[in-house]
């Protein structure tokens, strides 16, 4: 089934794209997003756990937008379509696209990238990387966007900075693309798009988005800081002079261990981890905050915003998770009519770690249900009400990594969701140090713009990317099939006119046009590359 423009007369379409889509995909539309930090192991625990992607995408609510990061995969991955079956790039029910960091360089070539996969029944009018329009920042392979006439998918993964800020380069480079992806966004805007904004931004903004004791104060030229909170007697306390804290941000944990105070004291007055990189943190703000008000919403922060300890992504080689001492940089960002309009609330309660299934036998409570919103619900959920344990680092079992519950199936299973909704998927440890974010929204997503209109096929013209870079983001429909070897030569369609919009697809038009060899005059021009 085709979604878009018909060769009816006229050009009118046979039906209405968004009755059609709403129709197929029912009274919602499920988002995931999870930045998989390599895409190819994740994969192969997929499918040696579930079968394949299908049925793990199935157990999953079948999404309408499943969204990765970090794939690390490269085009030359993807060359043909025997290979994208092995990644699971081709898969029953869905079409993918992908973005690749197109760095000559071997060791680069392999960072970063991405890839969304879109329900059959849901339309695809176009799909680029070359989102920003700025070469030297698309050709990483950080942003990928997918055209749905009604709305559009933002696919990112911002660069990682880390604790000693990262070089000037990079520094630039995160903040220059962090600029030009807002610009992107109004732009979509503009063209009457809903705008769904996911992925790993790297990102915090506030300061319960990281354990309270990774906080940070920032110290003054005479090395003294100022809490904000007042202490049991009621006065504010300056702490301090440290004369090697001078001008500088130091953690909660390492002041509290030096001046005495405890934790709880200092940690409202901390600010996010990442308030280092200032310049993003306050970009993120300006973008998300204050709650209610400001023009982009970052859904879970809207929508379970007494959740406490909910976290995103942790560090692996130190076990973190299973302390639960995490940060929240991956996102689901909307503008606000969309929240408003087409996100489900989903009540906190449906958070997972409340109560353990009753088949678990490692939950302490004996399966009695508790709140959702506290801290011990938040670690209860990081580690499958313990039964995730970090691997050793110590004594025999060193060096064995996670490999005794891997394939735990009970454990496994636990990672999805009983029905589709708004918030976290605790998938597994070995599949990725980070969880999966997702957001639920309703049929209005799909079946009316941004103004309220639901408008014909016929009306509907890509507003980013063109059949040309849909093309690069599947670069297995470049391969001819070898039936196409020996088939009639089929007769060469009329010229398209300048600026025709790339026809929506569907499942069934992916598989013809993986069967026909890409043009010569469509080829991709040599793009200016990174470093």
């Amino acid at each position: 089934q085709v979604f878009g423009p018909t060769a009816a007369a006229g050009g009118r379409a046979s039906k209405n794209i968004a009755m059609v889509a709403a129709e197929a995909c029912g009274d919602s539309a499920f988002l995931v997003s999870w930045n998989v930090a390599g895409w190819a192991s994740t994969h192969r625990l997929v499918r040696a756990h579930y079968g394949d992607l299908h049925e793990y995408l199935r157990r999953m609510g079948r999404p309408a937008f499943f969204c990765i990061q970090e794939a690390k995969v490269r085009s030359q991955d993807l060359r043909n379509e025997a290979a994208a079956r092995e990644l699971g790039a081709v898969v029953p029910g869905y079409r993918s696209y992908w973005a690749f960091n197109e760095s000559p360089d071997a060791k680069q070539s392999f960072l970063q990238g991405m890839a969304t996969w879109v329900r059959d029944d849901v339309p695809v009018l176009s799909a680029t990387q070359r989102a920003t329009g700025v070469a030297e920042l698309d050709s990483e392979g950080r942003v990928l966007v997918t055209d749905h006439g009604t709305c559009a998918v933002i696919n990112v993964y911002a660069p990682y900075l880390g604790a000693s800020e990262g070089s000037a380069l990079t520094r630039q480079r995160k903040r220059r693309l962090l600029g030009e992806l807002e610009r992107l966004m109004g732009r979509l805007r503009s063209k009457g798009r809903r705008v769904i904004l996911c992925g790993d931004l790297n990102l915090t903004h506030r300061p319960e988005d990281q354990k309270a004791s990774r906080r940070v104060l920032r110290f003054d030229a005479e090395g003294c800081t100022t809490l904000r909170s007042k202490l049991e007697f009621g006065a504010a306390l300056s702490v301090g002079p440290y004369g090697d804290w001078c001008e500088s941000w130091v953690p909660v944990k390492d002041v509290s261990e030096r001046s005495g105070l405890p934790l709880d004291a200092l940690a409202p007055s901390g600010e996010c981890v990442h308030i280092r990189e200032a310049e993003n943190v306050e970009w993120l703000r300006g973008l998300v905050a204050p709650a209610g008000e400001s023009a982009w919403a970052d859904v879970f922060a809207e929508v379970h915003h007494a959740a406490q300890e909910r976290f995103t992504a942790w560090g692996q080689m130190a076990n973190l998770r299973y302390i639960n001492t995490g940060t929240r940089i991956d996102y689901v960002i909307v503008d606000r009519d969309t929240f408003r309009d087409c996100v489900v609330k989903s009540p906190s309660s449906e958070l997972p770690g409340a109560a353990a299934p009753l088949e678990s036998a490692c939950d302490p409570s004996g399966g009695q249900p508790g709140s959702s919103m506290t801290a011990e619900a938040a670690l209860n959920a990081a580690t499958n009400f313990g039964g995730w344990h970090g691997a050793a680092v110590s004594g025999v079992a060193q060096g064995e990594g996670l490999s005794w519950q891997v394939d735990n199936m009970k454990f496994n299973d636990s990672q999805f969701p009983g029905a589709p909704f708004t918030g976290l998927i605790y998938t597994p440890p070995a599949y990725s140090d980070h969880i999966a974010v997702c957001a639920l929204f309703n049929e209005t997503v799909l079946r009316t713009d941004a103004s309220g209109a639901t408008k014909d096929a016929a009306a509907l013209a890509s507003c980013h990317g063109d059949a040309r870079q849909t093309k690069q983001c599947q670069p297995w429909t470049a391969q001819p099939s070898i039936a196409a070897f020996f088939g009639a030569t089929p007769r060469r369609p009329p010229a398209a006119a300048v600026g025709t919009p790339a026809q929506c697809t569907s499942g069934a038009e992916a598989g013809k046009a993986a069967k026909q060899p890409a043009p010569r005059s469509q080829a991709a021009p040599p793009g200016k590359r990174r470093r």
